[in-house]
């Protein structure tokens, strides 16, 4: 397949991180029937086998037989190999059907499966870690993410594959090449942004990182939909390196590969990725800015400088537009050098780039409004409990009297609470009615009475004779007209049979 000249530049390989594959640019991607179970195990899992003589791969590789590789050869019995799609140094991409989906009757038994040459497959190391990172792939379950189903090895011909969901449609750096050098108009670019955002979030979510996100790795089907390719595959030839302390033939790391099997791209890496840093969320989320900024405008925004070139050449990079300045503004700060100054993952640039939806801005201010009315309404509450008039502005000898039966009702409670004499409330109810009388709506009074009342009523609750118990309370009730609308004390009276 011709290896197109604005697709990707040179790619690197990271110090001790993590790189990815690269899916072919074909017209026939990945894709399975909506009903299709994926195989789904966590990392460290035994690998998958898709039928009963399944069992796990050998630590070593396997002696390769002289066997026909090609249309028509079936892998693991079960896989048969229709059409090449995508070749490379590294490997392979078929579509396929799956034989045992078809004798089960699925009207759709086709996927694409990626099967790696013998350079890769001959490393044990190289092959451990792609189980790895295979495996974390098939994790991934979300509409804009494609599914992982299996990773194998055929048994007759030594080869290790990745059975995949087969698609329908364009990759998207042949989307925004036919768009033109005006990129592609908002109605169209922002659910491809949108999708693409959901389903890094979702991958950040479980805690895996894409670290090689661009157009060639993100698929565009019949729909529209975005669908996100190979999650950290590529990665396993450069932690086999790590590992085994020796380096991967170098016809794995091919510039151009349509095999989808490649290292991170130099254009769309994150400037701490170039400078050799471990893998983080923010890395995709400097990639997703790149590939949206791409979508919107046509064109690069480093004019397809590494992050570390422009940011040397201190690179103006041409405003957007057309579009929202919320969305802008996300955007914007997602491509920021700095990883301190950019969105930590990309659930963080969704909620940017989207802002408050519309039933969210009604609610709000629904919840705004009946907060200004109860707050409009406890401020008339607490002024309506108020006295009419301070206590100081009344004459001297009424501050007198009201302090001094403030002081009797109080010296009443404090023996109620010493000598548990029920007696007493109706005293302090006395002395604190008085004082209401003096100053109305005082606070202190208030109190009081409401105070002396709890004694009461817990007193004559537990009477058992509840006529005498009501006699009680209406002679309590009786003491102040603060009582008459006292809500407990009228309940306490209903309940021992009154009124």
């Amino acid at each position: 397949m011709p290896h197109d000249p604005h697709d990707d530049q040179t790619r690197l390989r990271r110090p001790a991180a993590e790189t990815t594959l690269r899916s072919p640019p074909d017209e026939t991607m990945l894709r399975r029937p909506a009903d299709e179970t994926s195989l789904r195990r966590p990392p460290d899992a035994t690998l998958m086998r898709p039928g009963p003589s399944a069992s796990p791969p050998p630590a070593q590789p396997v002696a390769r037989q002289q066997v026909p590789f090609g249309q028509g050869f079936r892998l693991r019995g079960r896989y048969e190999l229709n059409e090449l799609i995508g070749q490379g140094a590294m490997g392979q991409v078929w579509r396929a059907k799956d034989l045992l989906a078809e004798e089960a009757l699925d009207r759709n038994p086709y996927m694409a499966v990626k099967v790696l040459n013998s350079d890769f497959e001959a490393r044990p190391d190289a092959f451990i870690a792609l189980h790895r990172e295979a495996t974390r792939a098939q994790k991934l379950a979300h509409p804009n993410i494609v599914t992982v189903y299996v990773f194998d090895r055929d048994e007759q011909s030594g080869r290790a594959f990745i059975a995949m969901e087969l698609l329908d449609g364009k990759p998207l750096d042949r989307v925004v090449r036919e768009a033109g050098p005006r990129g592609l108009p908002r109605e169209q670019a922002m659910p491809i942004i949108r999708g693409m955002a959901e389903g890094l979030a979702y991958a950040h979510r479980k805690g895996i990182i894409h670290s090689d996100f661009k157009p060639a790795n993100v698929f565009i089907t019949k729909d529209g939909t975005p669908k996100i390719l190979d999650f950290g595959i590529a990665r396993a030839v450069h932690v086999a390196e790590q590992v085994a302390g020796m380096p991967v033939p170098d016809s794995l790391h091919a510039a151009s590969d349509d095999s989808g099997f490649q290292g991170y791209t130099v254009n769309y890496a994150a400037p701490e990725a170039l400078s050799g840093a471990a893998a983080t969320t923010s890395e995709d989320v400097f990639a997703l800015g790149i590939v949206a900024y791409e979508v919107v405008s046509g064109s690069h925004p480093f004019n397809r400088m590494s992050a570390l070139e422009a940011q040397a050449a201190n690179y103006a990079r041409p405003a957007l537009r057309g579009l929202k300045r919320r969305e802008c503004n996300a955007i914007e700060k997602a491509l920021q050098y700095d990883p301190k100054q950019r969105f930590a993952d990309a659930a963080a640039f969704l909620r940017q780039l989207q802002g408050i939806p519309v039933i969210q801005q009604a609610l709000v201010a629904a919840v705004a409004i009946l907060l200004v009315a109860a707050g409009i309404l406890w401020y008339r509450n607490y002024v309506d409990s108020l006295p009419d008039q301070p206590l100081e502005q009344l004459p001297a000898q009424v501050q007198r009297d009201f302090r001094e039966q403030v002081r009797q009702g109080q010296a009443s409670l404090d023996y109620i609470k010493r000598t548990h004499d029920i007696m007493a409330s109706q005293d302090a109810a006395e002395y604190f009615g008085n004082a209401y009388r003096l100053h109305v709506k005082d606070p202190q009074a208030v109190g009081g009475l409401k105070a002396a009342a709890e004694y009461a009523i817990d007193w004559y609750r537990k009477r058992p004779d509840q006529h005498e118990a009501r006699v009680e309370l209406e002679r309590f009730r009786a003491k102040s007209d603060f009582y008459q609308n006292y809500r407990p004390l009228q309940k306490a009276i209903r309940a021992s049979g009154g009124e």
